[in-house]
């Protein structure tokens, strides 16, 4: 019996291992936005009210009495020229006086637009009264340092004081005239007012 050679097996071609993919990194997910608590709060400031140029009011002092009226008139922002109207009356010993005031003021505003402001008062105030035939005059002038609250609405209050200095008070019965120094004096002036145009 002859033996055969036996035939080696084939041999695959050698191929280098196959190493897998490289991983790719994930992509990071955008950063969160900070929490709402941690803005930053920007204040909003409203506008200014428009400011308001003419006004009516009740108005007393200024040496004129309790009874009174004022008309404002304020052109420009800081400054406003008020022109108060005051009936008057005085007691004396023959029976009462009766009369009338008058007092045209300026006023310069630390702030301007509808806001509530200090304010700086320079005037004059004139009063004339009459009792049985004697009619008295006198003329006033004043300065005054006050405060005015100021509403969007156009609703203001004035509360101020300072000094007055009264010349020549003059009294005269068509026959004969008496006249009498005047001085200084101690100053007040109240006013509740609306500003509607």
């Amino acid at each position: 019996m002859v033996a055969r050679a036996q035939t080696p097996p084939p041999v695959a071609p050698y191929a280098p291992p196959v190493s897998a993919p490289a991983a790719t990194p994930t992509a990071y997910p955008p950063p969160l936005p900070p929490p709402a608590y941690a803005r930053p709060q920007v204040a909003v400031e409203e506008p200014p009210a428009t400011p308001k140029m003419l006004g009516i009011g009740y108005k007393i002092g200024n040496g004129l009495g309790l009874v009174g009226a004022d008309i404002v008139v304020a052109p420009i922002e800081h400054l406003a020229f008020d022109v108060q109207l005051n009936y008057f009356s005085a007691s004396e010993a023959s029976g009462t006086a009766h009369g009338y005031g008058f007092a045209p003021a300026a006023q310069g505003r630390l702030f301007g637009g509808q806001r509530s402001t200090p304010y700086v008062g320079l005037g004059l105030a004139h009063i004339s009264l009459t009792l049985d035939n004697v009619t008295a005059t006198g003329t006033a002038a004043f300065a005054n340092l006050g405060y005015e609250w100021r509403w969007p609405s156009g609703l203001g209050i004035l509360l101020g004081g300072g000094v007055s200095h009264l010349g020549t008070i003059t009294a005269t019965d068509q026959v004969t005239t008496i006249s009498q120094k005047g001085g200084w004096l101690p100053n007040l002036e109240v006013g509740l007012r609306y500003m509607f145009l």
